[in-house]
């Protein structure tokens, strides 16, 4: 069974979303801040965009979309910590100041939290793969 094409409307507001995406990264990369919290919003976002990039991509019709979407949830949330760890190292390379931009303190804060942001992206691909499966039982023929 194929799967049937992406509408263009969904392929574009992807192709414009990870657009905007790239220049607000490349934008906060110039900018002079040392909040982790930053960091964590742009690799969430970044996260969350490959992720529903993988998601528009699952045949919906699969009796597994539940746990692809879990796992897809799981992935995304244990690549937050992983990226925002890259984009820390990166700034910090890019910037090239006497003193790094983000202690050891603060990378060690985010590497430690990965377990809660694996936990949180299974959650919300679990609640997002409910979602689906029940619209999928409830009207297969319109979707």
């Amino acid at each position: 069974m194929r799967k049937p094409a992406t509408p263009l409307r969904t392929r574009n507001w992807l192709r414009i979303s990870g657009f905007a995406l790239g220049i607000i990264t490349l934008v906060w990369l110039t900018v002079e801040d040392r909040d982790a919290l930053a960091v964590l919003v742009i690799s969430g976002l970044i996260c969350s965009w490959i992720g529903i990039w993988l998601l528009v991509r699952i045949d919906s019709s699969d009796r597994y979309v539940f746990w692809k979407h879990a796992g897809i949830g799981g992935g995304m949330g244990l690549l937050l910590a992983v990226l925002a760890l890259i984009l820390m190292a990166l700034k910090t390379g890019i910037h090239g100041h006497g003193t790094p931009d983000y202690s050891v303190e603060q990378m060690r804060s985010v590497f430690s939290a990965s377990p809660f942001f694996l936990l949180g992206g299974t959650l919300v691909g679990a609640g997002a793969g409910l979602l689906r499966t029940a619209q999928l039982e409830s009207s297969p023929d319109e979707i």
